[in-house]
């Protein structure tokens, strides 16, 4: 069952009336994807990601899982060691990112993996998540999702739900594909956990979308998301945290973090009680 938890509420509350006091018209959302917006276990298991599926599927070149799974092996513990220099990780998960984008056009990505994946493999949003959707859009407020995941699943997903809509900006790896259908690489510069903060935001109509609107509300998945408005003029924020796992040895840095903490996996109720009370 999922928790929530404050990292001071008579600040969140300052927060909350500042912002139902400049009104919705002032307001975006920025948020991560997987794990954030969508549910990150299934009956207790995790739920793969986009490149897990891809690495696991049997798509690409028959030495492709066996070199995945060894970049995996070698620098994901290094992305999770937060006791690590934050420097080094960042340079090693570059390095990573760089090196897997090369594996995969050497592999044959192919357009036809993206549809394959989600015909075979429904993505489980969070419960509440299409009222989250339908409120944002029918309130016409801006939602950048930003995400190191792959962007053309992003996309697909949510057109599957029928929720790719108007005031919905997306910023991720998103492949480009040849006239034969193969990845030539990512249509912009690669986007990891650590990353998010330094990638900016240069499309013409988000930026028009969002340039009154310096109230926000964030939300993640890792600490990392946090750096996703550090390119925004931003007046005020509240940062909401879901702590899916190792719930116990993370709990007090996330509320130091974030200023609302939803764990174990929870639902978008919260989010969407937020934005209801800010709309009254």
């Amino acid at each position: 069952m999922e928790k929530i938890y404050y990292h001071n509420k008579k600040s969140l509350e300052n927060k909350i009336k500042t912002i139902k006091n400049q009104g919705l018209d002032k307001l975006h959302v920025v948020s991560d994807f997987d794990r954030t917006i969508t549910r990150a276990t299934k009956n207790g298991e995790k739920i793969p990601s986009g490149i897990a599926l891809i690495r696991q599927g049997g798509y690409l070149s028959a030495d492709y899982p066996e070199r995945a799974f060894a970049l995996f092996d070698k620098y994901h513990p290094i992305e999770i060691n937060e006791n690590l220099d934050y420097e080094y990780r960042y340079k090693m998960m570059t390095k990573w990112w760089e090196e897997h984008e090369k594996l995969l056009i050497e592999s044959k990505m192919h357009k036809g993996v993206i549809d394959d994946i989600i015909e075979k493999n429904p993505k489980l949003f969070r419960d509440g998540s299409d009222k989250f959707f339908n409120f944002l859009h029918e309130k016409q407020i801006p939602l950048l999702i930003f995400s190191a995941g792959i962007g053309n699943l992003i996309k697909d997903y949510l057109k599957e739900k029928d929720k790719l809509t108007n005031n919905i900006h997306i910023i991720a790896n998103t492949f480009v594909f040849n006239s034969e259908g193969y990845a030539t690489g990512y249509e912009a510069k690669i986007i990891h956990t650590l990353n998010k903060s330094e990638t900016k935001i240069e499309n013409p109509k988000y930026q028009e979308m969002i340039a009154k609107r310096n109230n926000v509300i964030l939300l993640g998945d890792s600490l990392g998301d946090l750096g996703m408005v550090n390119d925004l003029d931003v007046n005020c924020i509240i940062k909401i945290g879901f702590l899916n796992k190792e719930i116990e040895s993370k709990l007090e840095l996330y509320k130091s973090k974030f200023d609302v903490v939803i764990a174990n996996d929870g639902s978008m109720n919260y989010v969407n009680k937020l934005l209801e009370d800010l709309s009254k």
